[in-house]
């Protein structure tokens, strides 16, 4: 199971989290894309207090807001496939026929 070790709040609605699997990264919270409760931590005061449940290993705020560690997880791990493909800069000759063109 999933767990957040550690949590840290950062500039920019951002924490700096590090799983008991050894992944650490940093996780965009995004309040306002989420709305609802989210939208209480765009109080930089509310935000800061972020703390991690020891019974659940989640990310949780005063006032009820939490997150869910898998799906941080998951998120922070797929972030790769995300990324845009490599430009092709060049690409390779196709292999010649064998009459000598």
């Amino acid at each position: 199971m999933v767990r957040i070790l550690t949590a840290r709040p950062l500039a920019g609605y951002r924490l700096q989290v590090r799983f008991n699997d050894g992944l650490e990264g940093i996780f965009p919270v995004e309040p306002e894309r989420r709305g609802g409760v989210f939208l209480k931590l765009l109080d930089a005061r509310v935000f800061n207090a972020v703390a991690v449940d020891p019974d659940f290993g989640c990310v949780e705020w005063p006032g009820g807001v939490d997150l869910c560690p898998d799906t941080m997880h998951q998120a922070m791990t797929s972030v790769a496939a995300e990324l845009p493909t490599p430009m092709v800069l060049r690409e390779e000759a196709p292999p010649r026929s064998g009459n000598g063109n």
